[in-house]
């Protein structure tokens, strides 16, 4: 009889673990619900998105989508637009652009009076241009081996380093 009893209430513990979801137990992840899921921004950002010239409109309108999910405020500007007008129009924490844009970037951003992070985006580069960009960037978007959390978690870590100074400054 303890023997039925002991069988029933392990196949009840595993039948209702199954069915719950136990792996939100991360900082940067929450899990809503057991079919929801989604990434949660430790270090919520306005982001502006730099479109590379061969970007898709849907797959921009997807890459701000899944920012906002995360707790991000995007927009994106076109390619050749000007940034200084850009921020003109409005705070940005971190611009989001393609490798091949980083340096006019980069030098648009010298000129501001917040300069905003720089986050470079390779897909699928060469070994020395992937050694480049490490070099020159401490953050960068690899999204030929990197998944969409990959890459919330990068922007999250810009963003922690970004706002260090700020702390140290603080105290």
């Amino acid at each position: 009889m303890l023997r039925r009893i002991l069988t029933v209430a392990i196949l009840g513990a595993v039948v209702t673990s199954g069915s719950l979801d136990l792996s939100a137990c991360g900082d940067k992840f929450l899990r809503v619900g057991g079919r929801q899921r989604g990434y949660a921004a430790v270090h919520r950002a306005s982001i502006l998105i730099y479109t590379p010239v061969k970007a898709s409109p849907r797959g921009i309108k997807d890459l701000e989508k899944m920012l906002r999910k995360a707790g991000h405020t995007p927009r994106s500007v076109t390619n050749g637009a000007s940034l200084v007008q850009a921020f003109a129009d409005g705070h940005f924490d971190l611009v989001i652009a393609a490798y091949a844009d980083a340096g006019k970037i980069k030098a648009q951003l010298e000129v501001l009076p917040s300069t905003p992070g720089l986050l470079p985006v390779l897909h699928d580069p060469t070994k020395a241009m992937a050694a480049e960009a490490q070099r020159n960037y401490p953050f960068v978007l690899r999204t030929h081996v990197m998944t969409i959390e990959d890459a919330l978690m990068k922007i999250d870590a810009l963003m922690a380093e970004r706002l260090k100074p700020r702390v140290m400054a603080a105290r």
